[in-house]
């Protein structure tokens, strides 16, 4: 293989690797924080998730010959700051959506299974507090005027249970109606990754870029770097070509 190649794939493997780590470390802390409902094992789910993700669409998106493509219809120099921002914009396009939508499930799937744990504890406890009341009742009912101190004491407990059971279900009520809703949850974690995503990317690939090229250097007749290995995972897959 042309030591131009191996080149252009050494710098496509590790900017791959090192936009994935970026972004989906950044994404995951900025969606998981945005949720409400942020947890750090939630937030490492998430972040793995989110890694293996970037790099999997990185082999199936050709990003490079995207970038390149739309670079050269538009009549910009690569490696420029107007090629750069377009780069950012597509990157952020292909990414930031699926990697969103992805911590947004893991989320709201977290918090409403806490939800629901609680819940069910919850309705034990009033499914308990109901046969305790009923229990009570139909002592009472047996008992009937032959013992009035006594009866007075189980009309006090009667009204404690209920009273007891109108707060649980209404803590239940309050948790069921607390459960996260998934569509406002996905726009609002678009409306803050999408923005972040893209900064993010504008300002960390050239800088990635740089260091690859520094610590590799271009082969002789390489000629600078390499076309659209810019982007965040570059859909260059180790051991092959698009």
């Amino acid at each position: 293989m042309p030591k131009g190649m191996i080149f252009i794939k050494k710098i496509g493997i590790f900017m791959s690797l090192l936009m994935g780590v970026t972004l989906s470390f950044f994404m995951s802390l900025i969606g998981t924080l945005t949720s409400g409902h942020f947890t750090v094992g939630s937030w490492l789910i998430s972040f793995l998730i989110s890694f293996v993700i970037s790099l999997v669409i990185g082999l199936l998106v050709p990003l490079p010959k995207i970038d390149a493509a739309v670079c050269r219809k538009m009549g910009l120099k690569p490696h420029s700051v107007p090629a750069n921002l377009m780069s950012a914009l597509i990157s952020d396009t292909i990414y930031t959506p699926v990697m969103s939508v992805v911590m947004v499930l893991i989320m709201v799937g977290s918090a409403n299974a806490g939800i629901q744990r609680g819940i069910d504890a919850l309705t034990a406890d009033i499914e308990s507090t109901e046969a305790q009341l009923v229990s009570v009742q139909a002592e009472l009912a047996r008992l009937g005027d032959s013992d009035p101190a006594k009866a007075g004491e189980l009309s006090a407990q009667i009204g404690a249970l209920q009273g007891k059971l109108g707060e649980m279900n209404g803590q239940r009520t309050g948790m069921e109606a607390g459960r996260p809703p998934l569509g406002m949850s996905i726009l609002i974690s678009l409306l803050f990754c999408y923005p972040s995503g893209y900064i993010i990317i504008f300002i960390v690939q050239p800088i990635y870029l740089k260091m690859l090229m520094s610590k590799f250097g271009p082969p002789a007749g390489a000629g600078g770097p390499p076309a659209g290995a810019g982007g965040p995972p570059t859909g260059m897959p180790p051991g092959g070509s698009r």
